[in-house]
Order: C-alpha cells, then structure tokens, then sequence
C-alpha cells in the first residue's frame, strides 16, 4: 500500500530552520508560542535531530490530503508536507532514522493507518514515495492516542487507557498487521515516545511524565508536569535537555520541563520492511515551503524573524573576509 509524493522547494526550508535554530529552552518554562495559525490542533512533536527540526500535524479531518509540518524551534512553521490520503484527523506524529511517520484512524473497524516516509535526502524537486501499515488493535473501544517509534522501526501505540500494544517485528504494508497487548501501562496517558537519550519509553499524563522501562514498560521515575490546557503530546527538546509538552495550538505555549541533559546514542538507519511493490501511482502533490504571509517572497526574515546573534556574527565576518579579499585584488 503506497503513493507518491511530488517535492518541491523543501531544501530552503529545512536548511533555514537548521541554521536558525532556537535557543535552549529554560527547564519549567514555556519554551515557545505557537507562531502560525495553522497550527490549530497539534497532536505532538517529533523530534528530528537530523535535520534539526520538529514535526507536527493537526488532529483535525480532511477529507482529500494529510498534511505534516516541519517547525523550527521558535514554533514557525518551515515547510509542509502533503500526501494524498484522506484523514479523519493524525493521532501522532514520529520521527527515526529519517523516517517520518503519522498515525490515523484507518476506515476499517478497530484499525489504525501508520503512514511513514524516508527522508534520505533534501529534495529540490522530484517524487518522495510514501507507504502505511494497517494495524489491528485487538481491543475494542480503546482511544488511541500516541505513537512509540523504537530503534529498528518497532511500533507500539497507546491508548489512553494505559494499554500498550506492540506491532510485528516486520510489520507489512501487505494486507493487516496484528498488534499485541503488551502492558496495561499508566491511566490518562495524552501522549509518549522513546527517548534514545535515556534508552526509555516517556509516557505523558495530565499531571505527570513517567519514564518507564522499555521492555517491560514499568516505572523507572515519574516527575510532575506543569498544568497545561489541552495537554496532549510530549517529546524531547532538540537540545536533549529536557522535555516538551504540546498542549493547544496558535498562540499557546509549549512547555519545557528539565529532563537528562547526556547525550543520545546513534540509533541505526533502518527503513521498515517493504514486503510488496506498490501496483498503483496517485497523483502527485507537493511538499511546499510556506510562511505565515498570505504573499510575498520567501525569506528567512519573514519565516523565522530577528536573525540570532550567532547568525548575524557569522554573516558579518563572512562580510568582512569577502571586503579584505576584494581590497587584496586592487
């Protein structure tokens, strides 16, 4: 089960969002605003070290398209990325080994549509290949609402139960996949991830973040989290110093609670098993840089604002070695 994506303009944005990348966010604050209005109903954050950025989508429905957004560090949004495929709204949103997945609700009964794309490279134009696992949960009336990615591609999601349920170690985009109850977990879970940081799964509450085991998914240590409206995703700040918290959308924070500060191991870039050539091409659609701005040109003012101090410190001596080498060839 597969399409096609057409990629247009995406390289501008993802470099810009890498060179302006945001201050360290301060343990227990807010560690930015949702700057653009798109942004209405973020299900999460996907941390994506590679390209120094995040990845977020809107739980809301549409019925001819899903639509992904990288977002810089300062919650503006850099480029969006459309594929087409109808959605009853993203559930979440995961990113490893770059590869970017989104979770929905498949129209079959009791089973969830993992959407993922590799992005191996930084794309001008040309055709971006995108792929989903049906998966069966086994359980009926259980609300699913956040995506575990783990090293080599192994899925879990969890309900807001507490229930976690794990996918087949190769999991098929050929026919279903069957997923397996593999612990009753924590109650009122609104979002989680695997922390490579840690080697551990993070679970997020209305109240607290539980780090656990990610085998056994049992408690290891739990810290409380700051109040938040509409809490729902969590993911680790791209300075691997701590934790962020999504609540609602445009004009609302994201929180920042202090976490390990060590430093990730390397995971392995492995890309899930493909056990079938897809039999049908859709009609391209676009991967497009975008800014707040009804019109004009992109820029990185208008995308990112105030350049940062670093950013203008490398502009100006760049300026300056260019005006000696001018003044030497007089």
């Amino acid at each position: 089960m597969s399409g096609l994506l057409r990629a247009s303009g995406v390289v501008a944005a993802l470099l810009l969002l890498s060179v302006f990348a945001a201050p360290r966010a301060v343990a227990d604050t807010v560690a930015f605003t949702w700057a653009d209005a798109r942004i209405t109903s973020p299900v999460g954050l996907a941390t994506d070290t590679d390209h120094s950025l995040y990845w977020t989508a809107n739980s809301t429905a549409d019925k001819s398209k899903t639509t992904v957004y990288a977002v810089n560090g300062e919650g503006r949004v850099g480029a969006t990325l459309t594929y087409p495929q109808s959605t009853t709204g993203v559930i979440a949103v995961g990113y490893d080994s770059r590869n970017l997945y989104a979770l929905d609700k498949s129209p079959k009964a009791n089973t969830l549509r993992l959407s993922y794309m590799t992005l191996s490279g930084l794309v001008v134009n040309g055709s971006l290949p995108f792929h989903f696992y049906e998966l069966v949960v086994p359980e009926a009336g259980q609300t699913i609402v956040a995506l575990i990615v783990e090293p080599n591609s192994q899925f879990y999601v969890v309900a807001q139960s507490g229930h976690i349920y794990k996918a087949p170690a190769k999991a098929s985009i050929s026919g279903t996949n069957k997923l397996t109850k593999v612990s009753d977990g924590t109650a009122g879970v609104t979002g989680a991830y695997y922390d490579a940081t840690q080697k551990a799964v993070v679970l997020r509450t209305a109240s607290n973040i539980v780090v656990t085991d990610p085998a056994s998914f049992a408690t290891t240590s739990t810290i409380p989290a700051p109040a938040q409206t509409g809490a729902r995703g969590i993911a680790r700040a791209l300075d691997g110093e701590s934790y962020l918290l999504i609540g609602q959308g445009n004009g609302n924070g994201v929180m920042s609670v202090g976490g390990s500060s060590s430093t990730p191991s390397a995971t392995p870039s492995v890309t899930p098993s493909v056990t079938s050539t897809p039999s049908a091409t859709p009609s391209p659609t676009e991967i497009v840089t975008s800014t707040p701005a009804a019109a004009g040109s992109f820029s990185g003012s208008q995308l990112f604002g105030p350049a940062t101090p670093m950013a203008i410190g490398v502009a100006f001596v760049l300026a300056l070695l260019a005006g000696v080498v001018a003044f030497g060839r007089r």
